[in-house]
């Protein structure tokens, strides 16, 4: 396992894949909720439906882990080697009057000519963005 440089992980941070926020539960355990993100200013910004579970969890608990990873094809050695970034950190929550986030984020994942007006569908909806000020971050790659 080696440490991926800055420009490793700004790239990674830049793709469309999903993170995993986890949250703590009241019980005091981990929930992980699959969410697109945008990594911008040096903080993580995400929205959500504002009834959703996680978005309680985080007010009654501002500590959240995110991970973004990707992993390459199976190698003739039996190895499939991936690059993570895994951050920790200080949740808020917020409204998104408008969807101005959720728009921002929704183009980065949807491609706006094969399916055009999409970054609109869930701006109508009451929408709450979450933003992350990281404590750590620490990219990795593995064989």
């Amino acid at each position: 396992m080696r440490r991926l440089e800055p420009d490793e992980i700004d790239a990674l941070l830049n793709l469309d894949v999903v993170a995993r926020l986890a949250t703590i539960d009241s019980d005091g355990y981990p929930h992980v909720t699959p969410i697109w993100f945008l990594w911008e200013s040096g903080r993580f910004h995400l929205t959500s439906s504002s009834t959703r579970p996680h978005l309680r969890r985080i007010a009654r608990n501002p500590k959240v882990g995110l991970v973004i990873d990707i992993e390459g094809e199976l190698r003739a050695d039996g190895e499939r080697p991936n690059r993570q970034v895994r951050v920790v950190g200080d949740a808020s929550v917020t409204p998104d009057p408008g969807g101005q986030w959720t728009r921002r984020i929704r183009a980065k994942y949807i491609d706006g000519s094969i399916a055009p007006g999409i970054a609109e569908r869930a701006v109508h909806q009451e929408r709450s963005l979450i933003g992350i000020t990281p404590r750590e971050i620490v990219g990795v790659a593995s064989v």
